[in-house]
């Protein structure tokens, strides 16, 4: 049995999160990627899914696009003792780290419920403090609008009196949307459309939801949801720019709240480290928490290579 095939195995064997999970390596990531396991006999314990690539000569262990978190699955020890949790996970990290292949770069966003990992750090990674917003969603509806900043729920409310609102199956308009947005910013989009269309193969397993805003029958704005069984993420969202102040962003937002709270599970913005984004996300009434990611460069010189991969 191949790697890969132990990974899908342990996947149907084990509830793994979405980006963790066999389904989102070969349906969305599909191409330039591995997987690690970890054994006791012939039992996986652990599976470790890695991207990679390599550009202008430099191989690269990197996040895949769209893909906010790449942990560590690994199988529930129910009833174990936490210092015996703590050493089985250590030495899971270990047995991972000594198999990582050769590379000049190294980045990997791990989970907030991933708070060990001292192994990484003793192998010479670079651990760093990112933050997202988390948001439950145990509260009633009219307590969750309640909770969001007043700027917020007056945007919201002029939204839904000169907009519509609908749920689309077609992410034509998404992308379409995040063209004139990174056209405005002189940026490339670091995915096309046919990855945004893979992603959304989890609309009919009910794992996704693409939702928009229309003024009259013009798309204004959209934003795809994916979730798993504890968290729904932000996976993508754009508004048009002459509409940026229309509270259209801000609705859809608040909808997708409310499909997280219909499925008991934690709305993730998957934060961001840019200020105003930051505020934004901030005034929903989240809770900012933190996330590591772990770094390690083979050589300060590769360090302006890293917004090319």
């Amino acid at each position: 049995m191949t790697a890969k095939e132990e990974f899908k195995l342990f996947c149907e064997q084990n509830e793994v999160d979405l980006f963790t999970s066999y389904w989102w390596w070969t349906n969305v990531i599909e191409n330039n990627w591995d997987v690690i396991t970890y054994k006791k006999g012939n039992q996986v314990l652990a599976c470790f899914p890695f991207h990679f690539r390599k550009k202008l000569g430099v191989s690269a262990i990197i996040p895949p696009v769209l893909t906010p978190y790449q942990g560590i699955a690994i199988a529930k020890q129910p009833g174990a003792k936490m210092d015996k949790q703590i050493s089985h996970i250590r030495k899971v990290q270990e047995a991972i780290i000594d198999q990582i292949p050769n590379n000049s770069l190294f980045i990997r966003q791990f989970r907030v419920n991933d708070h060990y990992l001292l192994p990484f750090y003793w192998n010479d990674y670079e651990l760093k403090v990112r933050y997202t917003y988390l948001l439950g969603t145990e509260k009633s509806e009219n307590e969750l609008f309640s909770s969001l900043k007043d700027t917020l729920r007056k945007e919201i409310n002029k939204a839904k009196n000169s907009l519509h609102y609908s749920i689309s199956d077609d992410v034509n308009n998404l992308f379409l949307l995040k063209q004139k947005n990174h056209k405005i910013n002189s940026e490339p989009i670091a995915y096309n459309l046919e990855y945004l269309n893979k992603i959304c193969q989890l609309i009919p397993l009910q794992k996704a939801q693409l939702m928009e805003i229309k003024e009259d029958n013009t798309v204004i704005a959209a934003l795809l949801v994916t979730w798993d069984h504890t968290q729904m993420y932000y996976t993508c969202g754009a508004v048009d720019p002459k509409y940026k102040n229309s509270g259209a962003l801000s609705w859809l937002l608040w909808e997708a709240l409310l499909k997280a709270k219909k499925l008991q599970v934690t709305f993730n913005f998957e934060g961001s480290m840019i200020k105003p984004i930051e505020r934004y996300f901030a005034s929903f009434g989240g809770t900012p928490t933190p996330f590591i990611e772990a770094r390690k460069i083979s050589t300060k010189v590769l360090e302006p290579l890293l917004k090319k991969f």
